[in-house]
């Protein structure tokens, strides 16, 4: 931990200079700390799941991820099951609208994902948000196998390359693609401009999924009932019921210094308007900054700064292992 030479090391993802959630919010706290005299160096290597193992493994020292991706990480889930990352703590919690998207190429004839299966249409499918999908395809009775026995292709996750991850596979400059589902928002990022193009470059419909299922999703991997705003996308013709994701989270250990963990989360608060004037539709809420929902215990350290403000009304603990 290098707080003691005001130097902050902030895992980013990729080159400061891509525009990714993450690298905005580590821009955003180099901005506000600066005057401060403290160094925030943005390390581009916590792209992926790295984020959290490099925070949890003391090599970096904050770090910005999806907040279904960080209780994952701490309790030991999906691409994290049988290592939990119990040193995790959350510093802030920043609001950003984004959801589950489901969507499908308009000329396949198909408005619900039922139909697959009873017509065993072979589709060329993309994945993004993993356990997401893979509990979408239980639900329906499909499976990558299935897809790829009536003629389709499963595509999972893209796979990154190099200390700068780069997506090698153009998938929708070229069109191969036939159903999508991947985490869905209003900024041209790396992680989302996929959708963001293809709406544009073909007719996409939405899907809407059925209450039983969000409900399951919810539960079992994370969110809250939700639905893709009329016009988020070209394509989206009215509300579109889905899964509202969590909020993005910014974090650290439970090692890291109380006065690290305060003064991050005083200088988020006093700073909370700069989230307005960034790429992404970050926003800062008092009732949702102290991360009550996130499954992650609040660090000691912003905890206090959270109590003295009234944002958090009773003393933080741990949650329960």
């Amino acid at each position: 931990m290098a707080f003691e030479e005001k130097r902050i090391r902030f895992a980013g993802a990729a080159h400061i200079s891509i525009p990714s959630p993450r690298n905005t919010l580590g821009k955003l706290l180099r901005r506000a700390l600066t005057p401060l005299g403290y160094e925030v160096e943005i390390d581009g290597r916590g792209f992926g799941h790295n984020n959290q193992k490099l925070v949890s493994s003391g090599e970096l020292d904050v770090g910005a991820v999806n907040g279904d991706h960080a209780r994952w990480a701490y309790e030991g889930k999906f691409d994290f099951e049988g290592n939990p990352r119990r040193n995790l703590r959350v510093i802030a919690a920043i609001c950003r609208p984004w959801w589950l998207g489901v969507a499908v190429r308009s000329e396949k004839g198909i408005g619900d994902l039922a139909q697959i299966k009873t017509r065993q249409i072979p589709l060329r499918v993309r994945v993004g948000a993993r356990p997401y999908a893979e509990r979408i395809f239980a639900y329906y009775g499909l499976s990558p196998e299935l897809i790829e026995s009536w003629g389709g292709v499963y595509h999972g996750p893209p796979e990154f390359g190099g200390p700068v991850p780069a997506i090698h596979d153009p998938w929708v400059r070229t069109g191969d693609f036939d159903l999508i589902i991947n985490s869905v928002y209003a900024a041209f990022t790396p992680e989302n401009r996929d959708f963001l193009e293809a709406s544009v470059l073909y007719n996409l419909r939405f899907l809407p999924l059925p209450d039983d299922l969000i409900d399951q999703l919810c539960r079992e991997v994370s969110g809250v009932p939700g639905f893709l705003p009329h016009q988020l996308l070209r394509g989206v013709d009215g509300d579109v019921p889905s899964v509202e994701l969590p909020a993005q989270v910014i974090y650290t250990r439970d090692d890291a210094p109380d006065e690290l963990a305060y003064l991050v989360a005083k200088t988020l608060d006093e700073n909370w308007a700069a989230l307005r004037r960034t790429m992404m539709a970050f926003s800062y809420d008092p009732r949702v900054v102290v991360a009550s929902d996130i499954g992650i215990p609040l660090h000691p350290g912003a905890a206090r700064y959270y109590q003295e403000v009234g944002y958090l009304l009773e003393p933080a603990g741990a949650r329960p292992s």
